[in-house]
């Protein structure tokens, strides 16, 4: 059966699967390129379809073959469905890699901010969570969290009252119930993501998430964003 690839947004094939699997063998398709043929329910790694390489041999990436002929083909996961006829290439969009800083220059930065860099950084995780998962609403609890914390805040440093100092206190407990709401989205989002359309096996620990939290997250958010640029996932 003919055979289709997909690198990162461009389409390459179809290929006969002996061609197919050849080109696997020498490296010019990764192991993470999607593939797809007739009968298929959706696209799969080339790993997944054809198994690990029997030889590591170094080959040029592939070099795009003539223009696809009209078929019609199943959505890539993370990109724009294919058009139904390929007159020409059509250029559709990357998928967003998650944010690659290292979890100890997030410390670092936070250290040195005095913590004003961990209420940021928690922002651009969930942005780019909300761009693999737009149910996800990981972004809302981080802003109840801001609003709750400086509200929270102005009232306990500005009143004398007990009363209203304890409300304060209340006001920064719920800030901090709607941070860890907004970390453990983004934690569901990211296994559902990474277990079902692009199986990695990722497995987060739910007590990592309560104790490090957006570290711990960021420390897998780099090993996705490694493993999408070098077809390598290192080990949890």
């Amino acid at each position: 059966m003919d055979i289709h690839v997909n690198r990162n947004g461009q389409a390459f094939g179809p290929y006969e699967e002996s061609e197919a699997r050849s080109l696997y063998a020498r490296g010019n398709i990764a192991v993470t390129d999607l593939v797809w043929r007739d009968g298929m329910a959706e696209w799969q790694t080339a790993l997944q379809l054809f198994g690990a390489r029997t030889t590591h041999s170094v080959a040029p990436p592939i070099v795009p073959p003539p223009l696809l002929p009209a078929h019609q083909v199943p959505p890539v996961p993370g990109y724009a469905a294919p058009p139904s006829s390929y007159g020409a290439q059509a250029s559709m969009p990357q998928e967003n890699l998650p944010p690659k800083l290292h979890w100890g220059l997030v410390l670092l930065f936070t250290v040195l901010s005095f913590g004003i860099f961990a209420i940021v950084w928690p922002f651009i995780q969930s942005t780019w969570v909300r761009s693999i998962d737009p149910r996800s609403n990981a972004t809302m609890y981080l802003i109840g969290y801001v609003v709750l914390a400086v509200v929270g805040g102005v009232i306990d440093a500005s009143s004398d009252s007990s009363g209203a100092q304890g409300f304060g206190g209340l006001l920064q407990i719920l800030s901090y119930v709607l941070f860890y709401c907004g970390c453990y989205s983004m934690r569901r989002s990211m296994i559902e993501r990474y277990n079902s359309v692009e199986s990695i096996g990722l497995q987060l620990s739910r007590a990592m998430t309560f104790f490090f939290s957006i570290f711990y997250l960021q420390h897998h958010m780099t090993r996705i964003a490694a493993w999408k640029k070098t077809g390598n996932i290192k080990p949890q």
